[in-house]
């Protein structure tokens, strides 16, 4: 789903692109209510950069309970004109977005966008977590990650967003819609800066089956084949921040994302939820 774990290409364009500019950036996320990414005359970009603790628990059968390690809080943003690119890792929803705006007027914006809404996986499970062939998920066919292209339609207020979202996977992996609204609430309180969002995602059965049903080639005696519906999901992020010095800022976040039946009910799937908290500092100009 949109905010499994991040993946290896996502983190893969972060690199690439800190490594050519030195860079991170700052709170920009198009989903959040403080973003800056307006149309542009020209060139424009911005970046921070970080670390952070998290503790992760999975949704896959046979992977560990809990996940704890620290990661890099990688954020970049370019525009250039109408176009742009945004990568945010501060955000636990964040992540990578290629778009072009259409509309930005009267505090209304309708985008066309790409990206990614759900990580791969395969018979050693998600992401980073790779230590050998899981016993639980020995014989399922490898789920590659997706790409997805579409609309964007946001309603700004003042400290408030909402965001709606209808995307097709363009990249042939399962060649199906996904649809996103994604509402945001920015609070400052003294130094503290407080951001909350709330949002649901519906996937198509095709989307659903590709990534959690199992078909013959993959059942066996505890694994039974599998066939469903479309499916939803919600979440739930919240993010702290708090200015340590002039460059440096301390930062927490909590994200909870919470699955329906038709996902819930699959024989590789352990628990009905996915939750992430993470806690470090990053470094803004």
């Amino acid at each position: 789903m949109k905010h499994s774990p991040k993946t290896p290409f996502l983190s893969c364009v972060a690199l690439f692109f800190s490594l050519i500019f030195s860079a991170h950036s700052t709170a920009s996320n198009r989903y959040y209510a403080d973003n800056t990414l307006e149309p542009t005359s020209g060139f424009a970009w911005d970046w921070s950069a970080g670390a952070s603790y998290y503790v992760e628990d999975s949704y896959l059968v046979g992977m560990k309970s809990y996940d704890v390690g620290a990661e890099l809080d990688l954020s970049l943003a370019i525009s250039f004109d109408n176009f742009y690119l945004d990568f945010d890792h501060n955000q636990l929803s964040g992540g990578l977005v290629l778009g072009y705006s259409l509309i930005n007027k009267y505090d209304w914006e309708l985008d066309l966008l790409g990206t990614n809404a759900q990580a791969g996986f395969d018979e050693q499970g998600l992401g980073f977590y790779n230590d050998g062939i899981i016993d639980s998920l020995r014989g399922i066919k490898k789920r590659n990650y997706d790409f997805n292209a579409g609309l964007r339609l946001t309603r700004r207020f003042d400290s408030s967003q909402i965001s709606l979202e209808y995307l097709h996977d363009i990249s042939g992996t399962h060649n199906s819609w996904v649809a996103n609204v994604f509402f945001s609430h920015i609070q400052p309180w003294r130094n503290w800066e407080f951001r909350s969002g709330i949002g649901l995602s519906a996937y198509s059965a095709d989307f659903t089956n590709y990534y959690f049903g199992i078909d013959s080639d993959e059942a066996n005696a505890t694994r039974p084949i599998y066939n469903t519906d479309a499916s939803t999901s919600i979440i739930f992020e919240f993010h702290a921040e708090y200015p340590i010095n002039q460059d440096w800022v301390f930062l927490a976040g909590w994200l909870s994302t919470w699955f329906s039946k038709e996902i819930d009910n699959s024989p590789i799937i352990s628990q009905g939820y996915q939750h992430k908290a993470k806690v470090g500092v990053r470094y803004v100009l």
